[in-house]
């Protein structure tokens, strides 16, 4: 015989407790003896009416005598097949019950028994009789997503099931035929932008060759071959970052001071256009290191360079003069 624990099966683990400052009532008793109710018949029994499991556990003889016995033969024979059937049925039942709210299923819940003789195909039934029923809303809503936008970033299967997902939905209200699905996902494709030549490819074969089985091997190859180009221009792309860049910061140098920030050059020297650096120079000297800049200008010239269209004041000095300068005395200290 198949072992299993009974709580596992109850239908509320914990029952409702009336506060210790409150005398019982007829309603929270009642509470109780629902909740009691439905965990007894939550476990199979093969003794007489095990249909409703251990009820009788919980409630008067005479109450339980009176219920109505259905008709299932004798399990004597087959008692581990009657509990597994029972344990599965309240297993499916319990889990539905923990998904739909009372609120749309109160109208099958017992005074007394609460849903514990409501089968999960009863409650199914219940739920789309009731509240099942497609309507001109769900079907435009439906339509709506079969034309959603496809981006390039997901996979191109994602708009084939939107598009079976659309025509399974309207299949016994309003049907969307292959045709209507194909010319979607055409205009789909279009607005992504990335399949220009591979559209124009497709326009030329015939229209009874458009359908959804040659839509989908057409764009799955040429989904394929545009991921190999991005997948390819990534890698270049990951190639030139990995070379060594020329430090752009250390290339300005902040003037004491006044603060104005200036640019370097190995051929030029300092000057303030942001655009004329190691790098960048237009006219660059014979051995020239564009990698040169503020921070270490590798030999390069030390100039400072003045603002375009300003005058020059300063003269240097001939080398005589310089001499001369050097060779006078200071003047006598007085005394």
């Amino acid at each position: 015989m198949t072992s299993f624990t009974a709580i596992d099966n109850f239908a509320k683990a914990t029952l409702t407790s009336i506060p210790a400052d409150e005398k019982p009532t007829y309603n929270t008793l009642k509470i109780i003896h629902q909740e009691l109710n439905a965990n007894a018949m939550a476990v199979p029994s093969t003794l007489g009416g095990g249909h409703y499991g251990h009820l009788a556990l919980v409630i008067p003889p005479a109450a339980f005598n009176a219920l109505p016995m259905p008709s299932h033969g004798t399990y004597t024979a087959n008692e581990n097949k009657f509990l597994i059937y029972r344990a599965t049925e309240t297993a499916l039942q319990k889990q539905l019950l923990d998904a739909i709210p009372d609120t749309f299923i109160k109208s099958l819940k017992h005074a007394m028994y609460g849903y514990a003789q409501v089968t999960a195909l009863a409650i199914l039934t219940h739920l789309d009789t009731t509240y099942g029923k497609v309507n001109a809303d769900d079907l435009e809503d439906n339509m709506k997503r079969m034309h959603a936008q496809w981006s390039p970033s997901q996979p191109i299967e994602d708009l084939y099931n939107q598009l079976k997902d659309a025509q399974k939905f309207a299949a016994d209200h309003d049907t969307i035929s292959d045709k209507m699905a194909v010319r979607a996902a055409i205009k789909n494709l279009t607005n992504s932008g990335v399949f220009t030549d591979a559209i124009k490819d497709w326009r030329k074969m015939s229209d009874d060759a458009h359908t959804m089985d040659a839509l989908q091997t057409h764009f799955t190859e040429a989904d394929k071959e545009r991921r190999r180009i991005l997948t390819t221009k990534e890698v270049g792309y990951a190639n030139k970052a990995s070379m060594k860049p020329v430090n752009e910061t250390a290339n300005k140098v902040i003037m004491h001071g006044s603060g104005t920030v200036m640019y370097y050059c190995w051929t030029h020297g300092l000057g303030t256009n942001s655009n004329h650096t190691s790098k960048d120079c237009t006219k660059k000297a014979p051995g020239r290191k564009i990698e040169a800049n503020g921070d270490d200008m590798l030999g390069g010239c030390c100039i400072i360079r003045r603002k375009a269209g300003e005058r020059a004041v300063f003269r240097r000095p001939q080398r005589q003069e310089r001499e001369n300068q050097g060779n006078q005395q200071p003047p006598a200290h007085r005394t």
